[in-house]
């Protein structure tokens, strides 16, 4: 089974973190964190949960998001209001995403409020934004419905998991391909708006790297970007700013 962690930030009701521990032991995961709940009492959630009391009990209650990470290398931010002209929202199905996954890695299944689900900035936080195909009239569903059928696809493709062999691209190799690609859009200059221009590319490097190629083809497209920089560089007269 892959390790996953699922992430509740700021729940507005303890039965819904019940009913979304019940599925995660239906499923076989047990790992569980909640950021800032705005309740005290986790009575009426231990009485959801039922037979998955264990899970309450073993949760942890964090105050940030950035706490919730600890440990997790791709956070999967879950959205129900799908854009096709915003970056920041633009999100796949969670069954696209399951399919192209390694289990080598600790997945953090981010799920928002009952009232607003993520904000933008949250959203942004992540790594990759995944949503549940559902019907345009009415496409918000309950967030222990949501994690239940996440959770689902999780536990449906572990059991062909032969098919999930790339290791994933570590955090640190995509962090220095954004700043080749950062630095390869200063030497080129022109570039109205690079912030946006970076965002855009850091998501679909994030889309494609943790999963979708191996180690070995990731560090040969880093290479690829490392020698147009260093060319750029030496036509521009400068110094490459990093090895």
């Amino acid at each position: 089974m892959p390790d996953l962690i699922v992430i509740l930030v700021e729940p507005e009701k303890a039965d819904n973190v019940g009913m979304i521990a019940r599925a995660m032991k239906n499923f076989g995961f047990s790992e569980l964190r909640v950021v800032r709940p705005m309740f005290e009492s986790f009575d009426r959630a231990i009485a959801a949960a039922m037979r998955a009391r264990d899970v309450i009990e073993r949760m942890e209650i964090l105050t940030t998001l950035e706490e919730a990470r600890r440990g997790v290398d791709l956070m999967v931010g879950t959205t129900a209001r799908v854009s096709r002209y915003s970056v920041e929202r633009r999100a796949i199905t969670i069954r696209d995403f399951i399919s192209n996954i390694s289990w080598d890695a600790v997945y953090g299944i981010v799920l928002g409020r009952e009232s607003i689900g993520l904000t933008t900035e949250e959203l942004s936080y992540c790594d990759i934004v995944v949503t549940i195909p559902s019907s345009e009239d009415y496409p918000a569903l309950n967030v222990a419905n949501a994690a239940a059928i996440i959770l689902y696809e999780f536990f449906l493709a572990f059991k062909d998991s032969s098919r999930f062999e790339v290791k994933p691209v570590p955090r640190e190799a995509r962090e220095v391909m954004i700043r080749y690609i950062g630095e390869v859009i200063d030497l080129l200059g022109g570039m109205r708006d690079k912030e946006r221009s970076l965002f855009i590319m850091r998501r679909i490097i994030e889309r494609t790297f943790p999963c979708g190629i191996s180690e070995d083809e990731a560090s040969q497209a880093l290479g690829i970007i490392k020698a147009v920089r260093d060319a750029l560089a030496r036509v521009k007269g400068h110094v490459p700013e990093t090895s």
